[in-house]
């Protein structure tokens, strides 16, 4: 059992608590590098590969210690792919030493080559499965570098680190849906699934247009749903319910809900701050000392940003940042604080 007053345990707590009642930056999506080795379809990230250096290891600790010293406990790693970095292990450390809760997103082809180096630095990983029948056309990997992903999952699971699976949908998988969940059923001691049709991504006409022939038939989507839900006892998202609510209940043309740039920050792998996140981009500031977020924030005009918000923001779809305001709430704190222990603390 791990240590329920462990420090990560207490910043957490104690930052969402503070965010819940006012503006207080304790989430961060942070993007290490813009590469990738799978050249999945939906995604424009590796269709802008290479535009720019990725951050320096001494750059990435600079925008670390600039995190911390704003208030920030909850660091969702991403990429591109993050465990392409040849650092990421020294990175995942230094992040520990500030008590932040590490949540590592991976397409998982590498975890079980980095896994000694990075296991006792990061508190949850979430894994992507986007076809088990068709993965070499419709996510570009080997078969073999699908074998890594199952074996990487089996592997987190065995040690105990708690996991949850993405399976993106759009067009091409939209039939694989029910054998995706199929094959985790009988391969993994997994039932935290989360499916992620694709959808268009705010106002972002240029990225929207590129994905747009992607889009899947959401009445099938929901048919195929219904399906999984009544054939497999599984434990879908436990955000899925709460934040279709949630979206209807805060739309932003009446009350701003998406905490971006209030308690969600983002860094792009460039070590720019894109605020309030990377489609409405009203201010991209490099981060070179350790004060510069703290000083970004502080001489931001809040009320020029929430206006800009509800005329951009309001179809914006992406669920990242719709998922970190749900935590904010007094439901969703409750069940993942709750969450939370059972699987970090007591291992369930």
């Amino acid at each position: 059992m791990k240590n329920l007053f462990s420090l990560t345990t207490l910043n957490l707590i104690k930052t969402t608590c503070i965010s819940m009642i006012k503006d207080y930056p304790m989430f961060c999506r942070f993007e290490l590098t813009s590469k990738c080795n799978f050249r999945c379809e939906f995604c424009h990230i590796h269709k802008k590969n290479n535009i720019k250096q990725d951050m320096t290891t001494a750059q990435v600790f600079t925008v670390i210690d600039a995190l911390a010293k704003a208030g920030v406990s909850f660091l969702y790693v991403t990429g591109g792919e993050p465990l392409i970095r040849e650092d990421i292990a020294e990175i995942l450390k230094y992040i520990k030493k500030k008590h932040m809760y590490v949540l590592l997103a991976t397409n998982g082809s590498l975890f079980i080559q980095k896994f000694n180096n990075i296991y006792k630095y990061i508190d949850n990983v979430h894994f992507s499965i986007q076809s088990v029948n068709n993965f070499e056309k419709i996510a570009g990997y080997t078969k073999k570098e699908f074998e890594n992903i199952c074996n990487g999952i089996k592997l987190a699971t065995k040690s105990k680190i708690p996991i949850q699976i993405n399976i993106p949908v759009d067009k091409n998988n939209i039939n694989e849906m029910i054998d995706i969940v199929e094959f985790i059923n009988k391969n993994f001691f997994v039932n935290d699934i989360e499916f992620l049709p694709i959808e268009l991504l705010s106002s972002n006409k240029e990225d929207n247009e590129q994905i747009r022939i992607l889009l899947p038939n959401m009445e099938n989507f929901n048919n195929n749903l219904s399906v999984i839900k009544k054939k497999y006892n599984m434990k879908f998202n436990i955000f899925d319910n709460d934040i279709k609510k949630l979206k209807y209940k805060y739309n932003l043309k009446n009350k701003e809900f998406c905490k971006a740039g209030n308690n969600m920050l983002v860094i792009n792998s460039y070590g720019e701050l894109e605020y309030p996140c990377e489609f409405l981009k009203m201010k991209k500031t490099k981060i070179n000392s350790i004060k510069d977020i703290d000083e970004i924030l502080k001489n931001i005009d809040k009320n020029k940003v929430n206006n800009n918000k509800i005329k951009f923001c309001k179809n914006c779809t992406n669920s990242c940042y719709l998922q970190s305001s749900y935590f904010l709430t007094i439901s969703g704190f409750t069940k993942i604080i709750s969450n939370f222990i059972k699987s970090n603390i007591f291992g369930l």
